[in-house]
């Protein structure tokens, strides 16, 4: 008994272009983002998906839609698999951290698993809310194929999980906009299959051109 988990990440909002911190604020897509989700979900409605979940915030809903619109699938929101809640440091310029939250980044740098923002929570605390998630979908969707749309964090917490590694080295773990990565989850055994995949993205930057 296995399942397939293909985990997206939302596509471009106008925060992400920014570059400003982006947890629980609900924003939508950029025309960029609608690019992005539209060439992820035409990749991910030609493997046959069974099931649909997505984080509540609208970034992410908005680009299951797309496949919700391809495949007949209903997306099903998931409080778990929702972005890390950065607390006071919502909406700051990522280039200013060390210099508006000095002692926050230096923690950080040190032990990121255990660190909290002012206000929100720690990444240990997203990895282990998404990876619960993730199990929890795949007990009830044996031998199917289920989509998660979700955000960086908790797709990082998730392969984190699956590779057998600590929360600590999230930053080996590169996912962009848009990008599809993928598990399988058989019992306790845990396969990752493939990680911030972009090639579906490749049209859509040269048709906005």
């Amino acid at each position: 008994m296995s399942v397939k988990l293909t985990l997206l990440r939302h596509g471009e909002t106008k925060a992400n272009r920014e570059n400003l911190v982006l947890g629980t604020s609900d924003v939508g897509l950029t025309n960029l983002g609608k690019c992005q989700a539209h060439a992820s979900a035409l990749r991910i409605s030609n493997l046959g998906p069974d099931a649909i979940y997505t984080s509540p915030y609208t970034r992410a809903v908005e680009t299951a839609q797309y496949i919700s619109r391809l495949t007949g699938l209903n997306p099903n929101p998931m409080t778990g698999l929702q972005e890390m809640d950065s607390g006071e440091m919502e909406g700051t310029d990522a280039k200013r951290m060390g210099e508006l939250f000095p002692e926050y980044m230096a923690r950080w740098e040190k032990d990121a698993s255990t660190t909290r923002p002012p206000g929100g929570e720690t990444l240990g605390e997203v990895h282990s809310r998404a990876w619960k998630s993730a199990l929890e979908i795949s007990h009830l969707h044996e031998n199917e194929h289920v989509v998660i749309v979700t955000h960086m964090f908790p797709i990082q917490g998730i392969l984190c999980n699956a590779m057998g590694l600590h929360s600590n080295q999230y930053n080996k773990i590169s996912i962009d906009l848009g990008s599809i990565s993928s598990v399988s989850i058989s019992g306790t055994k845990t396969s990752v299959l493939n990680v911030n995949s972009t090639q579906h993205l490749e049209n859509t930057y040269q048709s906005l051109k």
